[in-house]
């Protein structure tokens, strides 16, 4: 009777090894509320804009578009992957307010004027933030923010769309 108690432990404790392993399995992928950028290129406009806002305002020589597939490929390879993390939406929208910002948006001509979301958007602060949406579905909501600073990636970035503003 001895053998089979042993037995019956030795299989409860590898039960409960499992459940243990499972647990802290699923707590780890949800518990740290980063992720990574991810882009459906399939979906997205062959027309990027782009705007710099100062002071909450916009001037029309701070307003570009871009429709060289090739850059606007580049552009998408430098952020897709990158770590992000739940943001607070009051906080961001602070940070938006408080220090300058650069606005990227894939979207078809005059949608944008007209009030429709883009296919895709993403905003980067001066101190090199980058706001965004977690995929192009949230496209409207910008809810996540980089888990790290890249100023010198905005630099890139803005090199890479030949923009000086």
């Amino acid at each position: 009777m001895e053998k089979r108690f042993i037995i019956e432990s030795r299989e409860t404790i590898r039960y409960y090894y499992i459940l243990l392993f499972l647990s802290l399995t699923i707590l780890s992928a949800c518990g740290s509320g980063r992720d990574e950028v991810e882009i459906d290129r399939d979906q997205l406009a062959d027309t990027l804009y782009i705007q710099k806002v100062e002071d909450n305002q916009t001037r029309e020589e701070q307003k570009a578009a871009r429709q060289e597939e090739e850059i606007n490929d580049e552009l998408l390879n430098l952020i897709e992957g990158m770590e992000i993390e739940k943001g607070s939406e009051n906080e961001i929208r602070d940070s938006m307010g408080e220090q300058e910002t650069y606005t990227y948006s894939f979207s078809d001509e005059g949608e944008l004027a007209a009030g429709a979301d883009a296919d895709f958007s993403f905003a980067v602060l001066e101190d090199g933030t980058f706001l965004l949406p977690k995929n192009g579905d949230d496209s409207g909501t910008i809810s996540y923010q980089s888990t790290e600073k890249h100023p010198e990636l905005l630099n890139k970035i803005n090199h890479t769309v030949d923009i000086s503003f």
